[in-house]
């Protein structure tokens, strides 16, 4: 059975038949998770993660309204084959016009976000806050350079610079990442940094780094968080953030020049209780506020 909401579509943001040039947001579903490594189920999140969408209100935690800005929810971009289907879905979102919202899938879908965000904002510094349990700093895994755990080094391959790039919540590593993380010139901030220094400290630090760039990307696995939050993941990682830490950097992020915001690895089936989608969700509207207020 399915509920009928006590809101509009996106907490009543959605405005029906609006094209993105009419919008603030424009929500993208990529529900693709073919090159997961573990266990599936993240091509069911944005169906779910918008079916719920419908049961939050036009405000932020802080009273901030949003009734004022308005989203192009435009559906889902389809992916059969990761090879000739990713830079498809590159050149649909180097044309938009607004700040994206894009509904994962696997973190493989983040691909071709970066590849066409980095379009977007071609002969620009484009920063990324990438919060993860995982850096996905590999070449290869499971015999594909496109898996979830190559994301961030193809992204750097597209031309994301290493020291425009902060990555919070780590603490989880392959061998082949090593090199990378320890002699690179990424900003690494561990959980347990997170748990040791504060959040609110590495918050402050991430938006200083972040501030040098002309647009700043987010792309966050819902696994950063700890399993006991949001256990509807496919490699979940004890020892994780708290949701107040996530909730307290992204609100740090107000005033940043925001381009583009990804949630993945929300695998439904995981967690019947549905807490795992509820978080993206919040995650998604409180990040709308930080854009209203930067406003």
């Amino acid at each position: 059975m399915t509920l009928a909401g006590t809101h509009g579509l996106w907490g009543d943001l959605h405005v029906p038949h609006a094209t993105p040039s009419q919008t603030d947001f424009t929500v993208l579903g990529i529900p693709f998770d073919g090159l997961a490594s573990a266990r599936t189920g993240a091509a069911l999140a944005p169906e779910r993660i918008r079916h719920w969408s419908r049961h939050v209100t036009p405000f932020s935690e802080d009273r901030t309204r949003l009734a004022g800005l308005t989203v192009c929810d435009a559906g889902d971009i389809p992916i059969a084959q990761p090879a000739s289907d990713f830079p498809k879905a590159a050149e649909a979102i180097a044309s938009l016009t607004n700040l994206p919202i894009f509904l994962g899938g696997d973190h493989s879908v983040t691909i071709p976000i970066f590849q066409g965000q980095r379009k977007r904002f071609a002969g620009q510094r484009l920063g990324v806050l990438w919060v993860d349990a995982h850096p996905d700093l590999c070449d290869h895994f499971d015999g594909s350079r496109l898996s979830h755990a190559c994301v961030l080094r193809r992204g750097l391959e597209f031309g994301i610079e290493q020291q425009d790039v902060c990555l919070v919540g780590l603490r989880s590593w392959e061998d082949q990442e090593i090199d990378l993380i320890e002699n690179g010139r990424m900003h690494v901030y561990t959980a347990a940094d997170a748990a040791e220094v504060g959040m609110k400290s590495i918050a402050a630090d991430v938006r200083k780094i972040l501030a040098r760039c002309d647009a700043v990307h987010v792309s966050l696995d819902i696994d950063c968080l700890d399993p006991s939050v949001a256990p509807g993941t496919g490699i979940p990682e004890f020892g994780g953030l708290s949701s107040r830490d996530v909730l307290t950097l992204i609100h740090a992020l107000q005033g940043l020049p925001l381009a583009g915001l990804d949630v993945v690895e929300v695998a439904p089936p995981l967690d019947p209780s549905e807490s795992t989608v509820f978080a993206a969700l919040k995650i998604i509207m409180e990040f709308i506020a930080v854009v209203a207020k930067s406003r």
